[in-house]
């Protein structure tokens, strides 16, 4: 479970809101490189709809992610469904960009440590990430499972997820900005020790990346 009831309550918002959208600058195909990622969208189109990432994984890493996944299933978790992970940890990532968003660092509890909360109530944003921070599901482009570690100390027993989200969405200023590319870190942690609650408490959470592609000058 990522969060429980609280995670539950928080992703209701999505399903009452909408996601706005704004006129893109027409000026044919562009593409984007960031770490991994290549981003290619019609700029003609008013959507995000229009863009489209790929993410090439470390072939080895990406083995051994799935070695672990599969020793997490056969001897922890019989119960962990990889897709289902992934669905709930988008819906978490994206209910934390909305809270940190608004400042309701109360709500996070539960979601996050709070040695999560602190340090992004330390980070210094600038103006154009502080009104693009939210991410909403219906602009998540990939989420990559970026690491995998199993722990066993004694008789205690932990699990750490690393995950890449990766989204495109419109700007909070469409005569600034045409695109805002947004990659978020987390690191989901699930003490699997015996006794211990089945759910999963983000650990480390970043933005990992902020791109604003500039409106084009109309002519």
């Amino acid at each position: 479970m990522l969060g429980g009831r609280r995670l539950a309550a928080s992703c209701s918002r999505w399903a009452a809101s909408g996601t706005a959208t704004g006129p893109f600058q027409r000026c044919g195909w562009q593409s984007m490189h960031t770490s991994n990622i290549l981003l290619q969208r019609q700029v003609s189109k008013p959507s995000t709809s229009s863009v489209k990432v790929w993410f090439i994984p470390n072939p080895f890493k990406w083995l051994h992610n799935r070695m672990e996944i599969a020793v997490l299933q056969k001897e922890w978790d019989p119960s962990f469904n990889l897709e289902a992970f992934k669905f709930g940890a988008t819906q978490a990532i994206c209910t934390v960009t909305d809270l940190m968003s608004q400042r309701e660092w109360g709500e996070l509890r539960g979601l996050l440590t709070q040695k999560a909360i602190d340090k992004l109530r330390a980070t210094k944003w600038t103006f154009d990430q502080t009104h693009n921070l939210t991410l909403s599901p219906e602009n998540v482009q990939a989420i990559v499972i970026k690491d995998v570690k199993l722990q066993s100390i004694v008789d205690q027993k932990y699990c750490d997820i690393d995950v890449l989200l990766i989204g495109a969405r419109e700007p909070y200023s469409v005569d600034k900005h045409s695109l805002v590319l947004l990659e978020y870190f987390a690191r989901f942690h699930r003490n699997y020790s015996e006794g211990r609650l089945p759910e999963w408490t983000i650990t480390v959470f970043k933005l990992q990346s902020f791109q604003a592609a500039p409106q084009r000058t109309r002519t």
